[in-house]
Formats: structure tokens, sequence, C-alpha cells
């Protein structure tokens, strides 16, 4: 397919995945100025019987128009064309700039008591849920319902860290019709599992259905373990989420309000009667909470990079197990390399990936000040700084034009600028020194007794868009160029053996049997990760060793 063009104007330009019903490809739109990327969805029925190929065109044109109202939402992708040609179907969709939320999501680690880090504290959680639930009220409101809700399906939009909703279930409807000679049982499930309820699994979505799937997810970023892996109450049957029973298989515990986990626990019951009816519903409860400022750790980047070795392919993660911007900033990072924590000398920072010490940045989503703290602690930034040099920052949005031609200590001085205007002081011996010598700097907070709710909305967003901008600079210096923009499907990965045909086990560990093997290249569905086994679905049911894979990346 690569170099084809379809319908006389779309080119094909990269193969994006494949899955049971079709592939998905990027492609450049060879009829508008620029050229510019789309993406390109290929529904490929099993027969090419009149009668099938009659009813698959019927269900997919209807399927079609759904979406092409919804993309009429900032947050959905556009459809742009549908069309049939040499018997196969086509989307024509708007490329997303940005990355899924299935890196965002990864555990940062382990505590010093053995628990999960999860990427979420309680105001993470809840800008979470806002954004998201803001796009599924709509989606409801036009009659339809995702049914494939999870964290590949949810884009990190870069221009303005939005969440954009996208792979519909709908368009699933067409292609099991396709695959099944078009004669599918409504009672087919679609969906993943651990993100859909029980109603969904025997084929009968309801509205609802997606709002457990936003409280899984919500459920995945505050425990650090997938949704699918929490234990139940054994006398209710519901996910008992907020301390591991002592009897699960898995230790996990998470640190949140009653009011929020009353919310959670009303998206994720067993009975679809017992949760909220409509995403309006779920989000006017949200909204009740209080304002908090938001610590998603990598809410602003995805931290997994990759550095290539000798040997093999290191996962590289940066994580923190703070919720603060106190106690975050001026903390040399600490990587996940192999497995093994290691603390990382101050000189790495000045590369590009300081995202610890700013990581103020990444607990940035927050769009309100809370006004009684607000009004008593306020500060009059042009009176105490007039000559800072920086307080554009302040007063409009910035993008990478202001960034561009600025040293990684310049980028460093500009994210603390913001908050030194408001008197913070730091722990870095370093940043505290240059601010000292500024005539401006008037030091009032202690690193860790900052009232992180001075800063205003703008400012909020320009200390996430420079953490941002410096850690996608410190992939450019780390990383082959042409994979700077590449995103990684750890569920969908592929066998890389250097003595291949590596073998399936029945379980996770060399001492189950043997139940089949796969060769380099064979394309592998993970559920579940334990102790370096992968437990797989496809195309074998079974346990294969981690290290004898790697992500299919694009």
């Amino acid at each position: 397919m690569i170099g084809k063009l379809i319908s006389g104007r779309y080119q094909i330009i990269q193969n994006l995945g494949a899955g049971g019903f079709g592939q998905t490809f990027l492609a450049e739109d060879l009829q508008l100025p620029d050229h510019p990327k789309c993406v390109v969805k290929q529904l490929k029925p099993a027969s090419r019987d009149a009668f099938i190929l009659q009813t698959a065109s019927r269900l997919f044109d209807a399927e079609a128009r759904v979406l092409h109202r919804l993309g009429s939402h900032d947050r959905i992708p556009r459809l742009l064309a549908h069309f049939e040609e040499d018997h196969e179907f086509y989307l024509v969709q708007e490329l997303i700039d940005g990355y899924d939320l299935t890196i965002e999501l990864m555990p940062t680690g382990r505590s010093v008591d053995g628990y999960p880090v999860g990427r979420m504290n309680q105001a993470g959680a809840i800008a979470f849920l806002k954004d998201l639930l803001e796009t599924l009220a709509f989606v409801h409101q036009e009659g339809a319902i995702h049914r494939d809700i999870k964290p590949a399906n949810l884009m990190r939009r870069r221009v303005d860290r939005k969440l954009v909703l996208i792979d519909f279930g709908a368009v699933k409807q067409v292609e099991t019709a396709i695959a099944t000679n078009a004669t599918a049982s409504p009672t087919v499930a679609i969906g993943t599992d651990g993100y859909m309820p029980n109603e969904q699994a025997i084929g009968k979505p309801k509205p609802c259905s997606d709002l457990y799937a936003v409280g899984a997810i919500a459920l995945q970023g505050l425990t650090g373990v997938l949704p699918s892996q929490l234990s139940e109450d054994m006398k209710t049957g519901e996910l008992a989420w907020r301390i591991s029973p002592s009897y699960a298989a898995l230790k996990y515990r998470t640190d949140v309000s009653d009011d929020l986990a009353k919310i959670i626990d009303k998206l994720v019951r067993y009975d679809f009667r017992d949760r909220y009816q409509s995403a309006n519903e779920a989000l006017a409860a949200v909204n009740q909470l209080p304002r908090q400022v938001p610590s998603m750790i990598s809410s602003a980047i995805p931290t997994a990079l990759s550095t290539k070795s000798s040997t093999n392919a290191q996962e590289i993660t940066i994580i923190s197990n703070f919720k603060t911007s106190s106690e975050i900033a001026d903390i040399s990072p600490t990587i996940v390399t192999n497995n093994h924590l290691q603390p990382q000398p101050k000189n790495w920072l000045r590369i590009g990936a300081i995202s610890l010490v700013s990581a103020i940045a990444i607990i940035s989503a927050v769009m309100f000040l809370r006004p009684s703290t607000t009004l008593k602690n306020a500060v009059n930034i042009n009176a105490i700084s007039p000559t800072a040099k920086y307080l554009f920052l302040s007063e409009r949005a910035i993008d990478d034009r202001d960034l561009a031609d600025k040293s990684a200590l310049e980028l460093d001085i500009m994210r603390n600028e913001i908050f030194a205007r408001y008197g913070r002081g730091f722990k870095d011996a370093e940043l505290q020194s240059y601010f000292k010598s500024q005539p401006w700097y008037q030091p009032r907070y202690e690193p860790d007794k900052f009232p992180e709710d001075l800063l205003t909305p703008t400012e909020l967003l320009n200390v996430q868009f420079i953490s941002q901008f410096q850690v996608r600079s410190a992939q450019q210096k780390n990383r082959d160029p042409e994979a700077i923009n590449s995103k990684c499907d750890y569920t969908q990965r592929l066998v890389s053996d250097p003595n291949p045909p590596i073998n399936v086990r029945q379980g996770g560990g060399k001492d189950f049997p043997i139940v089949g093997k796969l060769d380099n290249g064979a394309q592998i569905t993970v559920e579940v990760e334990k102790q370096g086994w992968l437990k797989i679905s496809a195309p074998i049911a079974g346990w294969i060793a981690a290290n004898r894979t790697k992500p299919i990346c694009f």
C-alpha cells in the first residue's frame, strides 16, 4: 500500500497499524496546498459476495454519517472523507498531533513500602475526568456511544494538552459486520477488557458503559494498576480500589478524598442502573468538587524515552513519587533502567530534561484560581517585578518560536521565573542564587509552602509548555531523529529475539509447559505484564518473556 494513491487524492506514506478487519495508514492529501497529512482507515471485507458488500456499504455509510456529526466537536477528529474503492471501504480522518495516554499512565515504579505509584494524584484525576466528560457529554447528546474508551484511544493533543477521543466503536460495528458476512448479532461485544462493563461484554452497551471506562482509566492513573488487575470486594462485587484487600494478588492503594471516591465508585458500579446515566450528570458531580491544581506526572509529556545500546533497547522513564510542585521542584530525576532505580547526577538536568525541577509544569491543567486563597495571598506582579525578563509569560500563551533560540539553562530560568515573581524559594542552589541576584526578587515562601494556586491560567499553561519543550529537546539529543515523533503501542508488540522462535508457555515462567512457538515479526496482543512475562491473547493465548519482544512504534 505504501505509495498507493486512493480516490485519486490520498497517497499512502506509512503503515500505522493493522487489526483483524483492516489497516490504518498515514497519508498525504495531494489536492490541498502543502499536502497535509491525514489518517486513512481501510476496512477489508472477507467476502466479495454481492449481498455482503451491499449490506456492509449501507452500514459503512450510516456509521460514517455518525462520525461526520461527531467530528464537529473540537476534541473528536474530523471525518474528511469516506468512500468505497475496489470493494474496500475507506475512512479519512484528521491527523491529531499528539500521543495517546498508554505511556502517560504507565506506573512510575514503586513506593518504599512496595505499592505501585500512579501517575495521577487527586487533582490530576479531577482534571482528567472534567476533560473527558466534557467531550463525552457531546457524544451522548448526539445519540452515540463510543464503546471502546481506553488509554490508547485518548490522544493528548500537543497544541493545548486537551484530550481527543478517537477510534469510535461505531466503526467496529461495521468491521464486525463485514468480518461475519454482514450477519453480526447485536450481542457481539465491542470493547477492551478492564474498561468494558458487564452489560457491554454481552453486547448491550449504554451511555453509562462509556462512563464505566472513564472511571476505570481514572483508577488506573490513581493506582498505577491496570483496571483488569484490581480486586473485587467479595461481599459487594464492586471494585475494591482505594486499598487492595488482604486477599488481593496485587498490592495497591490510593490517596483521594471521600467526595472524589464516591464519584469514581458511581462511575464503575457493576450494575449499570447504579451508575451516572449521562456524562452531563457525572460532569456536574465532578464540578462540585473543590478546585485543585492537578499533578499528573505525564500530563505534559510522554515520559517513556527509548535509548539504544549494542545489546538491547532500554526503556527509560523519568519518574517522581511527589505530588506537588513544592515537592517536585529542585529534585534530580530518578530513572528506571531495567527495573532498577538509579538517582542521576545534577548535570543530567542541564542537557534538556530537567522535567522534575520543572515538573511544576505537569501540575498545570487547572484553569481557575481558588478565590479564598487567591484574594488573601494575591501579589501584584508588575509592582514587584518591573525588571523581570520574561513578563510576557504572564501576559500571553507562548509557542515554539518563543523558546527556539534558548539554552537549556535559560529555559530553566524562564520556567521558574514565573514562580520566583510570586516569591517562591528554591531548593536548587543554582536557581536560588540566580534569582537572589535579581533586584525584583523578594522571597516570601519556603519551597514546600508555596501556594500553588497563585498562578494564573496563562502562567500555568506556559509553565507546562516550557517543560514539554524541554523534554522534546532532550528527545532530539538522545534519540534517533526519525523516532522523535514516534508513538509506541505497548499492547501490540512484535516478537524480536536473537534466536527465534520463542516459546509460548502456559504461565509466566520457564517452568510452565510450552503451548506454542512464535517467530520474529509475529504481532502479539498483550493483556498483562507480570515480573518480566507477558500474558498474550493473540496469535496464541499464553505467556512469553517480555525481553524477547518490542513495542510497535510509528
